[in-house]
């Protein structure tokens, strides 16, 4: 068994201090996690919808106006012969396939050509001068 020691009044202080500490710590890391949870990130959240919805918005509209606009031909209602009705269908169904692009030709590398530079040499010439006198 062993003898418990009485703590002095400055230990017994410094405990209920040390315990008070811990309290408030604990009390300031549940506020900042409330804070946290309850403005800082429905913010966030919200501003980022904000940004992804602005920016899928630009995309469609940038493809709607990038799409070829149509011919004023194929829209219209014109009653025409059986043989011409079949013509005008199969000119309307190759505008509305877009041609095939050609295949893409392997890059033929271009031999370099090196030509030697001669040298310039440049030997200056002396200025003769006359003094202006004033008559």
């Amino acid at each position: 068994m062993q003898i418990k020691k009485q703590k002095s009044l400055i230990q017994e202080i410094r405990d209920e201090y040390q315990a008070e500490v811990k309290k408030l710590k604990r009390k300031k890391f549940l506020l900042k996690a409330k804070l946290l949870l309850t403005i800082v990130l429905p913010v966030f959240i919200i501003l980022l919808s904000v940004k992804v919805i602005k920016t899928f918005v630009r995309i469609k509209v940038r493809d709607i106006f990038s799409k070829k606009p149509r011919d004023s031909k194929g829209t219209e209602n014109v009653q025409v012969s059986k043989s011409q009705g079949q013509r005008q269908t199969q000119e309307q169904t190759q505008e509305q396939t877009p041609p095939e692009p050609e295949p893409l030709k392997p890059a033929v590398p271009v031999p370099a050509v090196m030509t030697p530079v001669e040298k310039e040499i440049i030997t200056p010439v002396p200025v003769v001068t006359e003094t202006v006198s004033e008559s």
